[in-house]
């Protein structure tokens, strides 16, 4: 028997890297999953791989419309909602004084807004069933590290890791759990672009006490321990999955700027 037999769970950036090693592992686990992604293909082509456990809905998560319709589809699909993972998100680097509003604004719009839709329509859903749940959120080590061409992506995965904490106070009394991950330099394709700059990996490696990068699958167990049942008095809180990084330095000079990131990129 899988931990999460019986359950439902609705994940968002679920057609590669953290969302689609998560939804393999939930679907492993006993869950049926609803997969949300803006890439129709790839998300219908993943969910197809896992099987009928698996639903793939397409939208974007700044669009409430598409996210309202997203737990709609999910709840008539599986019947009920119980997890959910609100994973789906961009970056792209810039400098404070060079920024272009349009592209502050759309980091922030799908990371944060995004994040604030999606817990939105999964806690109504939650709440009318009145049997509690698990909301899940993906946040960042940059929720409190700065890094230089990151304003944007900080200032959301920041306000990721309040917007959790406040969702856990107002949904407690509904027994719906609400917790972050934090993940570190994760090989996934949103990281892609800095992993080709020359000596990024290796000077995040040596900055990192166990010595390597991180996989989708380790990010993936820390959001099934938290949407499971061993996780019942778990709430309010932000889980770095970072290797140990958060308690060094990033590497000296580490600069966004000069690793040519200058456009937005998904999860």
């Amino acid at each position: 028997m899988g931990v999460l037999d019986g359950k439902v769970a609705l994940i968002t950036g679920a057609a590669s890297g953290i969302g689609l090693a998560t939804s393999q592992l939930f679907a492993s686990e006993g869950a049926q999953v609803a997969m949300f992604d803006r890439n129709a293909d790839l998300v219908n082509e993943t969910a197809r791989e896992i099987g009928a456990s698996a639903l793939a809905i397409s939208g974007d998560v700044t669009d409430e419309a598409d996210v309202e319709a997203m737990v709609a589809s999910c709840v008539e699909r599986f019947g009920r909602l119980d997890i959910g993972f609100n994973n789906a998100g961009i970056a792209g680097a810039a400098a404070i004084h060079d920024h272009e509003l349009t592209h502050f604004q759309h980091v922030i719009d799908v990371c944060l807004t995004g994040v604030f839709l999606c817990l939105k329509h999964q806690s109504r859903q939650l709440v009318a069933q009145g049997e509690g749940g698990s909301l899940i959120n993906t946040a960042s080590i940059n929720a409190t590290q700065a890094t230089k061409g990151l304003g944007a992506y900080c200032s959301a995965k920041a306000g990721v890791a309040m917007l959790t904490k406040v969702s856990a106070l107002e949904l407690g009394e509904h027994g719906i759990r609400v917790n972050a991950v934090g993940p570190g330099h994760t090989k996934t394709p949103m990281t892609e672009r800095a992993r080709d700059v020359e000596g990024f990996d290796e000077a995040m490696i040596g900055a990192t006490p166990l010595e390597r990068l991180g996989e989708p699958s380790d990010i993936a167990q820390m959001v099934l321990y938290l949407g499971s049942d061993a996780s019942p008095w778990v709430s309010g809180q932000l889980f770095y999955v970072d290797g140990g990084i958060t308690v060094n330095e990033l590497p000296p000079g580490f600069n966004m700027l000069e690793s040519s990131l200058r456009r937005p990129r998904g999860d």
